[in-house]
């Protein structure tokens, strides 16, 4: 198993998180979503936090990337996203909490 950590690594994984987020909150089926914010998501910024690996204990050889983002509005930090993608680059999910 290789990891690559060079920028252009690590900017398209945010980049993924970035395009998933904009899917989520445009999708139809969440609509709901705009109604539990109090402001507008086009004033939300989204702040690059953290890329973590995670590994099972029962098969090691397999892993999840975990791609944070933070939503901020000014200066108040208002949620985070969440996407995962497994060790085949596919996406495989996806959390949005709203504080």
């Amino acid at each position: 198993m290789e990891f690559l950590n060079s920028d252009s690594h690590l900017s398209l994984l945010y980049r993924k998180a970035k395009e998933s987020f904009e899917w989520c909150i445009q999708s139809d089926e969440n609509e709901f979503l705009k109604d539990e914010l109090s402001m507008s998501f086009d004033d939300i910024v989204l702040i690059e936090k953290d890329i973590k690996i995670v590994f099972s204990k029962r098969v090691f050889e397999e892993y999840n990337i975990e791609v944070c983002l933070l939503l901020s509005a000014g200066n108040i930090e208002v949620g985070k996203y969440l996407y995962i993608e497994n060790d085949k680059n596919e996406g495989i999910d996806n959390s949005l909490i709203l504080y």
